[in-house]
């Protein structure tokens, strides 16, 4: 197998110019090292452990090439990743379109990255109609993902759903909190009908401590409540933890044991590890992180080896 070059490039998470780097090798490690002109001496930051397969066994050829007829709608002007969005340098299409319906949000996660809670309108139905049509005119009928802020807030969430269904985009997924699912019946019957395909269900944990810690509030009845709202409907669910070191990692195991119990409703996992950004106070140190070999690690341990790690990994 051939070797990435040690050579990269990266930002620099003060001024966000783009600034060289390079990969740090090391046996149980990589680590990328990186300075700035003007900051300086940016440190080493751990990339992978070499579990359940070193860093190189683990990538992967080249991406699929974009279809030819593909339309790209931004120019790379001055190149990556400061012309955002799918550029003609993009070697692949969009697999599931992020459609912000709201800024809104009823929770103040001290975990979250977006700008969830802002004081601006939502988009009216008219302007996210135009946004459909962009992403069919340049991605075709792909996955598209209704997101926020909490998009359960609008009341004319069934409608857009219905929009989207009509004009052709067949698998309509919810990312949402579950509160709204939990407490109003109407609601969640209405946006089944409507053709929700599965709920991104935010579910961080079996015990409220957890809640309490990374959202703020004692969560898991109404998560729970949700689910079952979910049951009775026959509408899919993804689980969705944010997995934070010394908070749930030691959770991972009894998550999907949980999810096991309540299949067919319960489709799948959705693991996702901490991001350090937005609301995050300070540079993370390397300890804080959590790896996809550590969550790889933690499924086999956790589950005594019922799912192992190389069951996670694709082949070819």
């Amino acid at each position: 197998m051939t070797a990435p070059p040690d050579s990269t490039q990266s930002l620099c998470p003060h001024c966000l110019q783009r600034v060289p780097a390079r990969r740090i090798f090391e046996k149980e490690a990589v680590y990328l090292e990186k300075s700035c002109p003007a900051h300086g001496d940016l440190g080493r930051v751990l990339l992978w452990k070499n579990y359940p397969k070193t860093y190189l066994e683990w990538s992967r050829p080249g991406s699929r090439p974009a279809k030819e007829t593909s339309k790209r709608l931004t120019d790379a002007a001055k190149g990556c990743p400061y012309d955002c969005g799918l550029c003609h340098d993009h070697r692949q299409d969009t697999c599931t379109a992020v459609l912000e319906v709201t800024r809104r949000c009823d929770r103040n996660c001290p975990v979250c990255f977006a700008s969830s809670g802002e004081a601006c309108p939502d988009p009216a139905r008219s302007r996210i109609a135009r946004m459909l049509q962009t992403l069919l005119d340049t991605s075709g009928p792909c996955p598209i993902q209704l997101s926020g802020g909490e998009p359960a807030l609008r009341d004319d969430l069934p409608r857009i759903v219905e929009l989207a269904r009509k004009m052709g985009l067949d698998h309509v997924q919810l990312n949402t909190n579950g509160i709204r699912f939990a407490e109003d019946a109407d609601y969640a019957s209405a946006l089944k009908d409507a053709g929700v395909s599965v709920l991104f269900l935010q579910f961080d944990g079996l015990t409220d401590e957890v809640y309490r810690r990374l959202r703020g509030a004692p969560l898991l009845d109404l998560k729970l409540k949700a689910i079952e709202r979910c049951a009775a409907l026959k509408l899919g669910v993804i689980l969705v933890p944010t997995l934070t070191r010394n908070v749930n990692d030691d959770q991972i195991g009894a998550i999907l044991q949980f999810a096991k119990k309540w299949i067919p409703t319960v489709k799948g996992v959705h693991f996702q590890p901490m991001t350090y950004l937005g609301r995050y106070p300070r540079t993370p140190r390397n300890q804080d992180r959590i790896l996809i070999s550590d969550v790889l690690k933690a499924i086999e341990d956790q589950t005594g080896g019922e799912l192992r790690a190389e069951n996670m990994i694709p082949s070819g």
